[in-house]
This record gives C-alpha cells, sequence and structure tokens, in this order.
C-alpha cells in the first residue's frame, strides 16, 4: 500500500476551485462576500471548503431503505445504477465492520480506512471535474458546438447536476425544507442529515441523466455578457432564474431555467421557458443584474466576483431566499 492510499482529504471544496479561477483575471485570487458581510481579496482555496464535508458515515438498514425509497422514484435503469454505487460503498462498510469484529488493530488498517471514507466521494467528484476541465474552456471561449457530440454531452449533465446537489446551500436548504411535525418526520429529516453525503451523489446523478434525455426538448444555451456588469458566481453557482421560482421559501419549482455563469463574460442555461433561443444570445444589462440578484438571493455566505465592484451592490441580497424561508417556518 503506498503512502498516498493512506493520506486523507481533509478539505472538501463543494465548489470547484479551478471553475472560481475564471473570476481570479489570472491569478489564485478572487473577490468575495464574508460571513461577517464585508468583502475579502484572497485565494479561492480558502472558500466554499468544508472540513470533511464529504466524509462516509455508516449506513444502518434504515438509511439504506431511505437512499433506496428516494431512488425508487427514478426510472428502472437509474435505479440500477444508484444501487451499484451504493452497494460499492456498502461493501467498504462491510470490510470495516469485519475488521472490527476481529479484534485487531493495525495502524496502517485504521489510517486506509479512515483516507477512505474522506477520500471516496471527494474522488467522485475529482473524476466529473477532470472530465468537464475542456468542455468548460470551450464554453467559455464560446464554443458551443463542442457538446454536439453526445459523449461529451453525457458527461457535461452528468457535471452539471452535481454542481446542483453538491453544495452546502443545497444541502441546508433540502434539510431545513424537511417537516419536523412529529417523531417520526424529525428521524426522517436526521437520518436524511446523516447519509446526504449518498444522497446528494444520487441526486446529481439523475439531475443529470434527467437534462441529458430532456436535451431535446430544453434549450440550451450561451449568454454572452459585453455590458459593463459582469457575471457573479456563489457558493451555490447553478441557479433556477424561472420566474416561478419562489423568493420566500425553500420548495421545488415547477420549472426550470438552470443557469451556470462560466466567467464573468460568459454563462451557460438549460431553459424550460422561451427567454432564450438555442445557441449564443446577448444580454443586456438589467438581466445581468436580474441574474446576479438571483444568484445572490441563493447564496448561503459567499458571492464571488472579479471585482469589488462586481459583487457589492448584490451583498443585500445573500440568502434572502433561505432567511424568508426560516422567517417563514417560525424558526428564528
Amino acid at each position: 500500500m503506498s503512502s498516498k492510499d493512506l493520506e486523507a482529504k481533509k478539505r472538501h471544496h463543494y465548489v470547484w476551485a479551478n471553475y472560481l479561477a475564471r473570476w481570479g483575471s489570472g491569478t489564485k485570487n478572487v473577490f468575495y462576500s464574508t460571513k461577517t458581510g464585508k468583502i475579502a481579496h484572497d485565494s479561492m482555496r480558502g472558500i466554499v471548503v468544508d472540513d470533511y464535508f464529504y466524509k462516509v458515515t455508516t449506513l444502518t438498514s434504515k438509511h439504506v431503505e431511505l437512499i433506496k425509497s428516494y431512488s425508487r422514484q427514478s426510472p428502472d435503469h437509474l435505479q440500477h445504477h444508484h444501487m451499484s454505487y451504493l452497494t460499492d460503498f456498502l461493501k467498504m462498510q462491510e470490510a470495516e465492520a469485519i475488521y472490527r469484529k476481529s479484534g485487531i488493530q493495525n495502524d496502517e488498517a485504521e489510517l486506509h480506512l479512515h483516507a477512505l471514507k474522506c477520500n471516496l466521494l471527494e474522488n467522485l467528484h475529482a473524476s466529473h471535474e477532470k472530465m468537464a476541465i475542456p468542455l468548460l474552456a470551450a464554453l467559455a471561449d464560446e464554443q458551443l458546438d463542442v457538446l454536439q457530440d453526445q459523449q461529451r454531452m453525457i458527461e457535461f449533465m452528468a457535471f452539471f447536476g452535481h454542481q446542483i446537489s453538491r453544495t452546502k446551500p443545497f444541502r441546508d436548504g433540502a434539510l431545513q425544507a424537511q417537516p419536523r411535525r412529529n417523531s417520526q418526520e424529525i428521524e426522517v429529516a436526521e437520518m436524511m442529515a446523516h447519509a446526504w453525503w449518498f444522497l446528494s451523489y444520487m441526486f446529481g446523478m439523475s439531475i443529470g441523466l434527467s437534462l441529458f434525455t430532456n436535451r431535446h426538448n430544453a434549450k440550451h444555451a450561451l449568454l454572452i455578457n459585453d455590458t459593463g456588469v459582469p457575471f457573479i458566481t456563489s457558493d451555490h453557482p447553478v441557479v433556477n432564474v424561472h420566474s416561478c421560482v419562489s423568493t420566500t421559501k425553500f420548495e421545488a419549482p415547477e420549472h426550470a431555467d438552470l443557469y451556470y455563469p462560466l466567467s464573468p463574460r460568459i454563462a451557460y442555461i438549460i431553459c424550460d421557458s422561451e427567454r432564450f433561443a438555442r445557441g449564443k444570445n446577448d444580454v443586456d444589462e438589467a438581466t445581468v443584474v436580474e441574474f446576479n440578484v438571483k444568484v445572490a438571493s441563493q447564496a448561503m455566505v459567499h458571492i464571488i466576483g472579479n471585482t469589488e465592484a462586481a459583487i457589492r451592490p448584490f451583498q443585500k441580497h445573500i440568502a434572502s431566499r433561505y432567511r424568508r424561508s426560516y422567517d417563514r417556518r417560525g424558526t428564528t
């Protein structure tokens, strides 16, 4: 076993640092809002990150049944993929149980088990990121035709789905929305929180496949921003900008215009609506401001830009969707 196999990845980015680099103006530093309401200019590697965010937890039979109940809402072939990934994680869990039962304690085995728990899901996300590198570079260079290749579109939609489900704001919003009116609902909410590392990956798989299979019905487009107001991004970079999205509570909307800024100048959008045509669309300043407001309102802490002036006007909107939803629950 190599020393690399024993290295546990502790700092888990729930928004890819390589993605944020396009707001760095050729450096590793970006402008971003802080928890205290200030604007900082520092390394992108120090934000949108939590220790052990994707660390694997032990799943009981109840957790597994909860996961399966969500999986059963998907088509049969997708359920098969969900269960294939789940089985791999459960095999690791079973191997650890056998090791623990043996009564033997080995320092190298302990390190390896810890590294597996910390790295497995992080490595899965890294594999999607690696495939997306040339695609994002091409799209940021206005080369939309790169997605005419079906395999590349599959890879990009898989990546895109996980950019929605893997973030901390998505997790916190989804868990906050779970009802807790009785002991059974409280138990379900707690099980969801415990198993979220797997549920989030499973949800990302489902979103990605849905986007791919529906690609001929929805409108996939690039938005070109040559105004004086750059696009910003956030700690939850894919946002639904459709007019039906509630600004007061976290709930599943009926329609989706999924907007993903790729740089201060270029964004990708997948539209249910008729707002944009397929291909390239120039956007005006009013549209850029509208989308920046929606990015900020669906962020939790961080909005990110290429200059301080790019993010300052939108700070007041940060987390407004979550705050209003939280207030409506009467739990402030």
